[in-house]
């Protein structure tokens, strides 16, 4: 353990001096001078506060993944290069401890690098909060919606749909009808048919939704925030949908609120926020949806299935939403650290900067890379599969070795969930460590030192 301190202790110093590293880090120091006070978002504090924490976490995230990328390919090559290395492998000094050694000297740097940034986003982010607000929505909003940790919650489905499905299929049995995937597929499908038809609302036609297990507001003043996704049948997608929405009690069913008369456009996510304490019940609300267009109209309304109806609340605070989100930036340069390393072993330093460049561009990018494979899509035609007949086989293949090879930073990103005020929780948080700092790890630690163990670090002269 010593000799693995005393490496660290020198990669942390090497990039300290390292000039590659001090230019990006001068140029994230003048970004954090600069932003907050040249970014106004809507006009708003709350939308300023949203604006500069995505501009300031994004531009820590990638300048800081840059350098450590400069960082772990050029300590190994730059050092086998000089032939310094030579200094250190004959010394009582195993592969394992040198790659050990700099891969957490290289970590203690950025760890140092994300809690000073961390810090002064986070003093800056309190001065714009403190900032004055100009209307009163500004304030609520501010405080209930960015400036909390709220997580979603959904509808609870009716317990009969799925005894309504069951009851179908197996009158349609009775008839003599055979399911050629069997019954229980059967209802599942006529489960999705029936909660489809829940979801859907005809001319004059109002239901109610119930969701339990809500945490009431601590305060009388503290809003919650509804979310909803309506789709308008037979319009066109910039054509405005009427809809309607009121609480009432889920014991009683009077109404506790009245009606949010609103036109928006179709298919689009909308929100608006209420008191929570009056709508909240022992930790149940009722929410009731309607049509209000007359009997007479043949315009249905579909809430569409992502996001199509939501009730955020809090359960945590920012700041503990906030240390998460710098928690899994960390993560992300750790792996990165561990992938320039790996290719720093056996390549040279321009060829494994292009190697942890592109793994670093694959990551960013990976649920555009599976959308165009195809992973995101049920049902291919052999022509519109970039792999022909062959599309299926390949993606069963390729899309699980993507997934573990490739972490995806898109969903191991707190900053956009912190930004809307939505809990970062620990399960994610986990996920994001175990696929980012273990697997970089494993990576670095595994292949990488058998690799290196079996490397000549110079040429034998005889």
């Amino acid at each position: 353990m010593r000799n693995i301190l005393a490496i660290a202790r020198l990669a942390f110093w090497e990039g300290v001096r390292m000039r590659m590293v001090l230019v990006f880090v001068i140029v994230l120091v003048f970004m954090m001078l600069r932003l907050p006070f040249t970014l106004r978002g809507d006009e708003t504090v709350a939308g300023r506060l949203q604006t500069f924490l995505s501009y300031s976490l994004g531009a820590v995230s990638l300048l800081l993944g840059l350098s450590c990328v400069f960082l772990s390919c050029a300590t190994l090559t730059g050092e086998i290069k000089s032939c310094t290395i030579h200094l250190v492998v004959t010394k009582p000094v195993s592969r394992f401890q040198i790659l050990a050694g700099k891969w957490l000297g290289i970590n203690v740097l950025m760890l140092l690098l994300v809690a000073l940034c961390g810090t002064a986003i986070y003093g800056f982010a309190r001065f714009i909060k403190a900032r004055p607000v100009a209307f009163e929505r500004d304030k609520i909003t501010l405080r209930d919606v960015v400036w909390q940790a709220r997580v979603a919650a959904t509808p609870v489905r009716p317990p009969e749909l799925e005894q309504q499905a069951r009851e179908w299929v197996a009158s349609q049995e009775k008839q003599g009808q055979l399911f050629a995937r069997g019954s229980e597929y059967a209802v599942a499908e006529r489960l999705r048919a029936l909660e489809s038809e829940w979801k859907t609302l005809r001319p004059g036609e109002a239901r109610a939704y119930l969701f339990e297990h809500l945490i009431p507001p601590r305060t009388a003043e503290a809003a919650i925030q509804v979310r909803y996704r309506a789709r308008g049948i037979n319009l066109k997608l910039d054509e405005m949908v009427p809809i309607a929405l009121a609480f009432a009690d889920p014991d009683t069913g009077a109404q506790l609120s009245a009606w949010f008369q609103v036109r928006e456009r179709s298919a689009y996510l909308h929100q608006f926020l209420v008191r929570g304490q009056p709508v909240i019940k022992n930790g149940r609300a009722l929410l009731v949806v309607s049509n209000p267009l007359p009997p007479s109209e043949s315009l249905e309304i579909h809430l569409e299935e992502d996001d199509w109806l939501q009730i955020l609340y809090n359960v945590g605070t920012f700041e503990e939403n906030y240390v998460k989100t710098l928690l899994m930036i960390l993560a992300r340069l750790a792996f990165l650290s561990a992938v320039g390393l790996f290719f720093g072993v056996f390549v040279s330093f321009p060829v494994a900067c292009l190697c942890a460049f592109t793994f670093y561009a694959v990551c960013l990018g990976m649920p555009f890379w599976l959308e165009s494979i195809g992973a995101n899509l049920q049902y291919w035609t052999e022509k519109a599969d970039p792999y022909g007949r062959y599309g299926p086989a390949i993606r069963f293949v390729l899309v699980p070795l993507m997934k573990f090879a490739f972490p995806n930073f898109a969903v191991y990103d707190g900053a956009s969930q912190l930004i809307d005020g939505q809990y970062v929780s620990f399960p994610l948080l986990g996920k994001a460590l175990a696929h980012t700092l273990i697997y970089g790890g494993l990576v670095l630690l595994l292949p990488g030192w058998l690799v290196f163990r079996a490397r000549e670090i110079a040429e034998v002269v005889v």
